[in-house]
């Protein structure tokens, strides 16, 4: 009698929970979809639009989404129910696009479509075209641009090989706002060069060609570098044998290896070193220390030791006594991060300072055969300083 009442039971307890099944929760084949979105507005923006609207009031309410082509490219942009606005990318031109506005459910059923027509503003890839300026440099060519959008972009430069046939020679990754970079390596013989630019949707813009000759320099051989020690200078290195001022010249860099002075010596604070040639010099290459587990920790690229500002004299007769008298100002020179970010670094950032370096160029100045390196303000505030090498050009006119 007890096994056939638990039976009864638990025959009937399965008929009411299919019953509250079937009455309460709905399947994805009956569910139904979320009212559209309504009061649309656009706002254009250089290469797309803002896209802002009110929600509809729904419980099922997932996300909002956006479809669109460009060219034969199918596009979607979700934003959650958290936001009333989509952020549309990616256009190539300033034509009138259409694209269609969907709610979405959490079982994904879609809302009818909300059909929005965006003009947008010039693209990026356009606007940074229309902003080259392409002029001759030691070595090659120094190319100028805006980015007012900051625009992730790509400049690709072309230049001829001998046969004439174009190829692209450098390709140089950016989001800055504006900025300049070069292309080096060229003898100096009228050749012609050509960029373009590209954006992460694939977007190409037409392609600038120019003639132009790169002016003449050569490096200068490290090899007859030599250290100076005068009075006043301040070149003892950090506790490590691996820090002392050659470290500037042996060819390595993106490291955490680097030249790098004792701590509480002061800023700013200066070393002279013999070039071994004179010459009319035409520009350096300064590599930050590279921070990471090389070894330099925190102290790397954009801190605390890292020179911001720079003075560089030169002589050829320079007094033994340590004294500026026999010196004369080469130029002053700031350091720039490509992120302009306040604090921290982006790998844009690492890889202009520590592996590619930061050219800075001489204007024009009577040839020497002795430098010296007058820092004056590090990137962390602290009384030390580190640099991981220093590379020269110029045209030498005598050797010793």
């Amino acid at each position: 009698m007890k096994k056939y009442i638990l039976l009864v039971f638990i025959a009937i307890s399965m008929v009411n929970c299919s019953d509250e099944v079937w009455r309460g929760i709905p399947t994805s084949e009956n569910a139904p979809a979320p009212p559209p979105v309504t009061n649309v507005q656009v706002t254009a923006t250089p290469g797309g639009a803002d896209i802002t609207y009110t929600l509809p009031e729904s419980d099922i309410l997932l996300y909002v989404m956006a479809e669109y082509s460009i060219g034969n490219r199918i596009i979607s942009k979700k934003s959650s129910f958290y936001s009333a606005h989509l952020i549309i990318e990616g256009f190539p031109d300033t034509k009138e696009y259409n694209l269609k506005l969907y709610s979405v459910s959490r079982d994904g059923m879609k809302s009818d479509p909300v059909n929005v027509s965006v003009t947008p503003l010039t693209p990026p890839i356009v606007s940074i075209f229309n902003s080259i300026v392409m002029e001759p440099t030691f070595g090659g060519i120094k190319i100028h641009f805006e980015n007012d959008s900051e625009a992730e972009v790509k400049l690709t430069v072309l230049t001829t090989d001998s046969d004439g046939e174009i190829y692209p020679v450098d390709i140089y990754y950016t989001k800055r706002k504006d900025g300049n970079f070069s292309i080096r390596g060229f003898d100096a013989e009228e050749r012609t060069f050509g960029l373009y630019v590209l954006d992460r949707w694939n977007n190409y813009s037409d392609t600038i060609f120019v003639n132009l000759e790169p002016w003449f320099e050569e490096q200068l051989d490290k090899f007859k570098f030599r250290a100076m020690n005068l009075p006043s200078d301040t070149n003892e290195a950090h506790s490590s044998s691996t820090y002392t001022l050659d470290q500037l010249w042996n060819n390595v860099w993106g490291t955490g290896a680097a030249f790098h002075t004792k701590p509480n010596t002061g800023i700013p604070q200066w070393f002279t070193f013999d070039l071994g040639a004179k010459a009319r010099l035409s520009r350096f290459k300064f590599h930050h220390r590279l921070a990471g587990s090389s070894g330099a920790g925190s102290d790397g690229q954009y801190s605390a030791g890292d020179p911001q500002i720079m003075e560089v004299y030169g002589s050829n007769n320079p007094n033994p006594d340590g004294s500026w008298d026999s010196w004369t100002l080469l130029g002053t020179f700031e350091s720039i991060k490509p992120s302009g970010l306040a604090s921290g670094w982006t790998t844009e950032d690492i890889q202009f300072a520590c592996y590619d370096g930061e050219d800075f160029e001489f204007p024009d100045i009577e040839p020497v055969r002795y430098l010296r390196f007058r820092v004056t303000k590090v990137w962390g505030g602290v009384t030390y300083i580190y640099i991981g090498e220093l590379t020269f050009w110029g045209e030498v006119l005598e050797t010793f």
